[in-house]
């Protein structure tokens, strides 16, 4: 009853998330006139932060084909572990000195870890078996610098996927996973420390940010000889902690200004994976797209135009064991 309780309450939570608002938060150019540097910075840190979460995320939290039966890596019982390396479009206004605000694109990446294991092997429902089973999913990643970023951050993250039907011969497996993933503060932009002044990397502001990220999977997956076929649906809600925007504003106030933001955005993603066997485990592909944010803004009444609504392609290969 207990197992039926949790498996239920996990569910419930992840299907909940497409009700949450789709982006809120504060705004920490308020007082500002229009056309300040503070505007161009607030921009980027909307987008940045969603493009990160994904980047950590991905698609599907186990690579590969979605199987809740048991198996074994070395001395811990049925478990599986993955390695991986990831990439997203990294899609920002561009913060450097003179620029209009016009898109800046980079490939980020994402380096990750993660273990699959089985606590629950579910019930038969007549034919159907697996029914219920229930993992746990631990995971870890180091997000390098690219881009606009100066720095990398850690990232980790704890879930739980719940088997809704086990694959079997005339049918495909399907799952619904729920994980809570947490990545580290990053620092964006580069300031002059003195305003007017020349320096190495002149810039039109900078922010920084950790990033929370609450998010539902539902995958759908068959195999085919050695090859494994899966595609499934994700929603993501992303929110910042200990965020902040830094920039000098207007020559009436000529000293630095930090200010204080939090963002929060939901956010639908697609994707598809695709595997092949090997002796002691699979390879596996991925790639997705994760939906835009807020509709277009223009900097300065100019050229300067980010395309904020636009999506972010992500993808990523990865070798998955299991004994």
């Amino acid at each position: 009853m207990t197992t039926t309780r949790v498996v239920m309450a996990l569910a419930a939570a992840t299907l909940a998330l497409p009700a949450a608002a789709q982006s809120g938060g504060t705004d920490p150019c308020a007082q500002l006139p229009a056309g300040a540097d503070c505007q161009l910075v607030d921009r980027a840190f909307r987008a940045a932060y969603a493009q990160t979460g994904i980047l950590a995320a991905g698609g599907n939290p186990v690579p590969g084909l979605e199987s809740t039966r048991g198996i074994t890596l070395g001395l811990i019982p049925r478990t599986t572990a993955s390695l991986r390396v990831s990439a997203a479009r990294q899609s920002l206004p561009d913060l450097r000195d003179g620029s209009d605000g016009e898109d800046r694109d980079a490939t980020a990446t994402a380096i990750r870890l993660g273990t699959a294991t089985r606590l629950f092997e579910g019930f038969s429902a007549g034919p159907v078996g697996g029914v219920g089973a229930l993992d746990l999913l631990l995971d870890a990643a180091y997000l390098p610098a690219a881009g606009q970023s100066r720095e990398g951050a850690a990232a980790f993250g704890a879930g739980a996927r719940i088997g809704i039907v086990r694959e079997t011969f005339g049918t495909p497996g399907v799952s619904l996973t729920a994980m809570y993933r947490h990545v580290g503060r990053q620092e964006y932009g580069s300031l002059c420390p003195i305003p007017d002044v020349q320096c190495d990397e002149p810039g039109r502001g900078e922010f920084s940010f950790a990033v929370n990220d609450v998010s539902g999977r539902l995958t759908v997956g068959k195999r085919v000889g050695p090859l494994g076929l899966l595609g499934g649906v994700g929603v993501d809600r992303f929110s910042t902690s200990g965020g902040e925007v830094r920039f000098y504003p207007p020559v009436l106030e000529p000293a630095l200004s930090r200010r204080s933001i939090r963002r929060h955005d939901r956010r639908f993603s697609f994707f598809a994976n695709l595997s092949y066997a090997l002796v002691v485990g699979s390879l596996v592909a991925e790639g997705g797209w994760m939906e835009g944010g807020e509709p277009s803004v223009v900097f300065d009444g100019d050229a300067g135009t980010y395309e904020a609504g636009k999506g972010t392609p992500f993808g990523s290969l990865a070798l998955r064991i299991s004994l």
